[in-house]
């Protein structure tokens, strides 16, 4: 069969080659003569694989082992036939790609395994601590620009005679080399994946890095040293391959936008507030602050610059009894900040900010201070000093 197979695609062969692509005459029989190799190509594939088929199946009929003893039906329970509460804690118990692969068993169990109670409990367990407010704000954004660019007319696509056959013709070369840009395509997608609008769809986005998500990075550029002990906005992409993200920061005045890589889970976090990096966030703790108290405040290097927040401890003034139960520093109008990771003496070591009069202090040399807040929690406090420098700097 073989040869007779390679001289019957002999002239076929024989007329893509010599046929002028620029005649038009010729274009039907460089088609045709192009068809007749793919019907080869296909053929020789499935014979090979049908001829290896036949003897796997020969050496298994060999050394087969006996069957195990038939499984009684009455024996079987169905996974649907669960009563709905028991089902739904057999779910709840599965991990994301388990219920994801249970989701491609039959459509019943799709539309359960994608209910959004479900994978909320997912994005919560992985994705809580680093996604914030933003983040699903930006998402929604993002769904209706989709939903705007599918709405708008596309202009239609003049199908050749080729889309025809490979959409009518069962072969596995044609269809996926030729037809990429079929509109059938994404109809058989849009069928397969979950809704845009659910959370399951969320969940996809974020663990594949399709979705760039607002959040704040501790240590920015690796631990640059002039970066140590601060936490920089950022819009980050999850790398599921090395478990780590890749961070892309702002512009930094005339410097254009940086990408970091690898930045592990432990230097993420989603912000704490609201506030835009470049506005100046309103200070609502600065009557409630003691010495000892930690706290992050906003600083810049000049005002084309977006904040980024630092971690300091508020101290005692030079005016003061250190002495706890003569202190009266929490009752002086003017509050000594203090950033204990600079050597005594260093210009950054220390500032002064008003307590009943706070607003953005500083200049051009020394950079620009902005608001404060006081960290509330212990895990907050641990987590900046994890971040502590082995050396003091200068």
């Amino acid at each position: 069969m073989l040869p007779l197979l390679l001289i019957s695609t002999l002239p076929a062969f024989t007329l893509l080659l010599v046929a002028p692509a620029s005649y038009k005459p010729w274009k039907l029989a460089r088609e045709l003569g192009l068809v007749a190799l793919l019907i080869a190509r296909e053929l020789l594939s499935h014979s090979a694989s049908a001829a290896a088929g036949r003897k796997d199946r020969g050496a298994r009929r060999m050394q087969a082992p006996p069957p195990p003893p038939a499984l009684a039906m009455d024996d079987a329970l169905p996974l649907l036939d669960l009563p709905e509460l028991a089902l739904d804690r057999v779910l709840e118990e599965l991990a994301p790609a388990s219920l994801a692969a249970m989701a491609c068993v039959c459509a019943g169990l799709r539309d359960r395994c994608s209910m959004d109670s479900l994978w909320a409990r997912h994005v919560r367990g992985k994705w809580g601590r680093v996604l914030g407010a933003a983040a699903r704000e930006e998402w929604e954004a993002e769904l209706a620009a989709r939903a705007a660019a599918a709405a708008r007319p596309r202009p239609n696509r003049r199908r050749s005679w080729a889309d025809s056959l490979a959409c009518a013709w069962p072969f596995s070369w044609i269809g996926c080399r030729w037809v990429k840009g079929d509109t059938a395509a994404p109809a058989v997608h849009s069928a397969l994946a979950p809704p845009a609008d659910t959370v399951v769809a969320w969940y996809r986005a974020l663990e594949c890095g399709e979705f760039w998500f607002p959040a704040q990075v501790y240590n920015r550029e690796d631990g640059h040293v002039g970066f140590l002990l601060s936490c920089y906005d950022a819009h980050l992409r999850y790398d599921r391959r090395t478990d780590t993200f890749t961070a892309r920061y702002p512009p930094h005045g005339r410097k254009p936008a940086k990408e970091e890589d690898g930045v592990q889970w432990c230097r993420v976090r989603s912000a704490p507030v609201s506030t835009p990096a470049q506005d100046l966030h309103i200070s609502g703790c600065l009557d409630g602050l003691h010495p000892g108290d930690h706290f992050e405040i906003q600083w810049r290097k000049n005002k084309d610059f977006p904040y980024g927040w630092w971690y300091g401890v508020v101290g005692h003034l030079e005016s003061c009894n250190p002495n706890e139960h003569l202190c009266r520093c929490h009752e002086d109008d003017t509050i000594m900040l203090e950033f204990k990771h600079y050597a005594a003496g260093s210009r950054w070591r220390q500032t002064t900010v008003s307590r009943k009069d706070h607003r953005e202090k500083g200049d051009e040399a020394d950079g620009f201070y902005g608001g404060i807040r006081k960290l509330q929690t212990k895990d907050e406090i641990s987590t900046w000093r994890r971040f502590w420098p082995v050396d003091v700097l200068s």
